[in-house]
């Protein structure tokens, strides 16, 4: 048995040059061992096969952390379940525990007044018009890391 293990394949021992794109047929596991079925064979390139490996790694790297995560919960719960606790500081616990930041949206309305000074060509006075203008304001929230979205502007002209 040692000495399969100590016989691997390696670059130097290959006798065929690697080929990403030789199309491999290999057997697939079957289901169950309790209903042997007749063999099943596939065949793919070989990219798609190491794609497939290291998808398979990612996901197996994904579900190690999430079962340690999930392990640690549990003690979580049960000192959570403590009467000292109240549903703020438990949500809080939780949201902390998970790495999550829950938002809420509000709704906000505010009015943006300015003055100042625009120089129009004497020919075109009589037909200056405000709203052909584009005025912008920016809006930002520094206090919080907050997405402030815009939904309605309204100009009113006063000059």
């Amino acid at each position: 048995m040692s000495n399969i293990l100590t016989d691997a394949v390696t670059e130097d021992k290959l006798t065929v040059p690697y080929n990403p794109h030789l199309l491999v047929t290999y057997k697939a596991i079957a289901g169950t061992y309790a209903g042997p079925e007749a063999p099943t064979f596939l065949t793919s390139k070989v990219t798609d096969l190491e794609w497939d490996l290291h998808l398979g790694r990612v996901n197996s790297e994904r579900l190690n952390k999430l079962e340690s995560l999930i392990n640690g919960l549990d003690e979580q719960v049960i000192e959570w379940t403590n009467p000292n606790y109240d549903k703020d500081e438990v949500l809080a616990g939780i949201c902390e525990y998970f790495g999550i930041n829950p938002t809420k949206q509000i709704e906000v309305q505010g009015t943006a007044t300015f003055t100042g000074t625009i120089r129009v060509p004497i020919s075109q006075v009589e037909d200056f018009d405000l709203s052909d203008v584009s005025i912008d304001v920016e809006l930002n929230s520094y206090d919080y890391e907050a997405d402030l979205y815009v939904d309605e502007v309204s100009l009113e002209e006063h000059y």
